[in-house]
């Protein structure tokens, strides 16, 4: 637990720094990337710590040959990350290296992204840190989703060629991403009648036969594999924490505020509308499918609730005053810190204590 509070420790003093003193950029770029390199070594020197550790160290010490690349990804493991896995596994069998060069790839995509998507890096790289700490382990995913978040870059700037190609690429690491094609029709804005008609709309198809009578026709098009998957996902505990009561409450009243602070917020930060239709995106998925789809519902809306994290750093526009924002600073870290054991909420024990190789009692080795 240590290591997590020196984390957070370190966040309350970046963040109080950003957003109540006036330190230069150039003091910022260097917080940012020590920042960038604590987190590194925080997740790239874990060991049998996160989600799904023994699989994923079985698959990189079995990755010795191309053709074992393309056995696994009939098991599952996309040809993208199979392919990143085995270019590591040629030069050495040092589980930990890979770890470390995943951790270097994602957070440089995450912490380039960030700075884009967020007024204040500092705040947002906060709540993203406790949001997603329950994820850490599901390799192919972070990656999926770091790709995804530095793709926005390319959307916002108009280049739909490099947005459309990163997506691909994330793919080919989850086929999850490809549902972030979506955001490619969200940089707009949507009239509120119409938001509000379409929640409306999701909740009463939702309670309907509707959703599940649809994925059955497309995953039988698809030969059944899909739906496979989606079984297989659905009776994963961790779908079923993230349909929690409170989190939908939380949801309804983080959408309530982003809703009505949406015009001011995005004539000081256009980039908003884009975030908040992202958010709005996720919630239209939970409501049409937490009734009768899982997997949909919880992993589904995964690359839209996501920008929650950068919805609410954005709500400290609303406040001119320094001093008002390092107030509400407080309800930051107090909020992030019950996300994050929300987050770990369902195996505590692969989280809380973190082990890391430094510990003499774990190897380094792939060896299982």
């Amino acid at each position: 637990m240590f290591i997590y509070l020196i984390t957070f420790l370190l966040f309350i003093c970046f963040s109080f720094l950003e957003v109540r003193t006036d330190i230069s950029e150039r003091t910022k770029k260097y917080l940012y990337t020590f920042l960038f390199f604590f987190l590194v070594f925080q997740v790239g020197f874990r060991w049998q710590t996160g989600t799904d550790w023994f699989d994923y160290l079985r698959h990189f010490a079995q990755s010795t040959s191309y053709e074992a690349v393309l056995i696994n990804v009939l098991l599952g493991y996309e040809i993208g990350y199979g392919s990143f896995v085995f270019l590591v596994r040629s030069f050495t069998d040092n589980y930990t290296v890979f770890l470390v060069l995943h951790a270097v790839l994602y957070y440089f995509l995450v912490f380039k992204a960030n700075k884009i998507l967020s007024p204040f890096p500092f705040l947002s790289l906060l709540v993203f840190y406790a949001s997603t700490m329950g994820i850490l382990g599901s390799n192919k995913q972070l990656i999926a989703l770091a790709i995804c978040f530095y793709s926005l870059k390319y959307l916002l700037d108009g280049k739909s060629f490099k947005f459309f190609l990163l997506v691909f690429i994330a793919f080919l690491f989850h086929t999850s991403a490809l549902l972030f094609l979506i955001y490619y029709f969200l940089n707009r804005d949507i009239k509120k009648k119409y938001i509000l008609l379409s929640l409306v709309l999701a909740i009463v198809i939702g309670k309907s036969s509707l959703p599940n009578l649809l994925f059955s026709n497309f995953a039988n098009f698809l030969g059944g594999a899909l739906a496979d998957k989606a079984e297989k996902y659905g009776d994963n505990n961790l779908s079923a924490t993230s349909l929690s009561l409170i989190g939908l409450i939380r949801r309804l009243l983080f959408f309530s505020l982003f809703f009505i602070n949406y015009d001011k917020i995005t004539s000081k930060f256009p980039t908003y509308k884009l975030l908040f239709n992202g958010f709005f995106v996720g919630l239209l998925i939970y409501f049409l499918f937490s009734g009768s789809l899982i997997v949909l519902a919880g992993r589904g809306s995964f690359y839209f609730n996501i920008m929650e994290c950068f919805l609410m750093s954005s709500q400290l526009l609303l406040f001119k005053s320094k001093k008002d924002r390092a107030y509400l600073l407080l309800v930051f870290f107090i909020y992030s810190y019950f996300i994050f054991f929300q987050s770990i909420a369902e195996y505590p024990e692969l989280f809380i204590p973190y082990n890391g190789v430094l510990d003499s009692r774990f190897p380094v080795s792939s060896e299982i």
